[in-house]
């Protein structure tokens, strides 16, 4: 039952391409605000930034789902199609999961795209440890995110109020970035602990969102 509403809102989703137009924004922006850097002011201005860059071009790449969650349950009551929605055969957990699992390969693939293709440019400067650390906090932070986004948009009355509601979390996000990145590439098990923390704590997220679901 996941599957078949899984499949539904990746339909939806595919059917409106405004949707894409968040998560191709920010990768070129990065790339070619640190290209004209190094063209005004020399390479060496950005020695050594090579795997912040590739953090935060992943880590960016999370809060573009919020469009996505935001629609999910604020869109449909703003098309009063909630209570139909409520109404199917299908459980509440269902739907709830269903929802959930279309939004987030789009963050995921377009963090994965955005910090491999930027490795490959930078190989020699940012080691393969690194890189997987770096990819794996984007990750943890993905999953995180886009849980806690399709719980606000449960509670938010228009997609509007939903969308604002979410871009509350990215100064937060980008401080995270900023204050732990020497920590996240320092040691592999860093990582790897804010992995399995981020899982948590989206798995009680979306246990909070089915109930609010049930409860409306």
């Amino acid at each position: 039952m996941v599957l078949h509403v899984l499949k539904h809102e990746l339909r939806l989703v595919f059917r409106e391409p405004r949707f894409w137009i968040p998560f191709l924004i920010p990768p070129v922006l990065l790339f070619l605000s640190q290209c004209i850097a190094a063209s005004r002011y020399g390479s060496q201005v950005i020695l050594g930034m090579e795997p912040y860059m590739m953090l935060l071009m992943g880590v960016l790449m999370a809060p573009m789902g919020a469009p996505l969650a935001a629609d999910s349950f604020a869109g449909e009551r703003e098309r009063n199609s909630l209570e139909l929605l409520q109404l199917s055969p299908l459980s509440y957990k269902d739907l709830f999961l269903g929802k959930f699992f279309a939004i987030l390969p789009f963050p995921l693939i377009f963090c994965t795209l955005t910090q491999w293709i930027y490795y490959g440019i930078y190989t020699d400067k940012i080691p393969l440890e690194t890189a997987f650390a770096t990819y794996l906090i984007s990750v943890s932070i993905s999953i995180f995110l886009n849980a806690c986004f399709l719980h606000l948009s449960l509670k938010a009355k228009t997609v509007r109020a939903a969308t604002q509601s979410s871009l509350i979390f990215v100064i937060p996000l980008l401080l995270f970035v900023q204050l732990g990145y020497p920590i996240f590439t320092s040691n592999k098990w860093v990582a790897a602990t804010t992995f399995i923390v981020a899982v948590l704590f989206a798995l009680i997220s979306i246990n909070l969102g089915i109930k609010k679901f049930r409860s409306l």
